[in-house]
């Protein structure tokens, strides 16, 4: 898969504290930098902000992009939608 990130891919982290997790991207700031969230850890009032070299494209899924556009989602949702898609692989 390619590298190149939008809001709605589900992302791996490559290093850090949170190596191997996976999470949401919900925006794109102006310089480079991902807004990423688990639903559990870093939910939506407070997501990490990350470097997308540090990062590599697991999927995309246009069901979780409703979820994070959606001001009724929670971060519940999030999470769980992560842990069904750790499912499918």
């Amino acid at each position: 898969m390619d590298n190149e990130f939008s809001v709605g891919d589900i992302v791996k982290s490559l290093s850090g504290h949170d190596k191997n997790r996976l999470f949401v991207v919900t925006g794109i700031d102006k310089n480079g930098y991902l807004a990423i969230i688990d639903g559990r850890y870093r939910t939506m009032d407070k997501p990490k902000s990350k470097n997308p070299k540090h990062l590599i494209k697991v999927g995309h899924d246009d069901e979780i992009i409703k979820k994070v556009n959606s001001s009724l989602s929670t971060n519940t949702e999030i999470y769980k939608m992560i842990k069904v898609y750790l499912k499918k692989e």
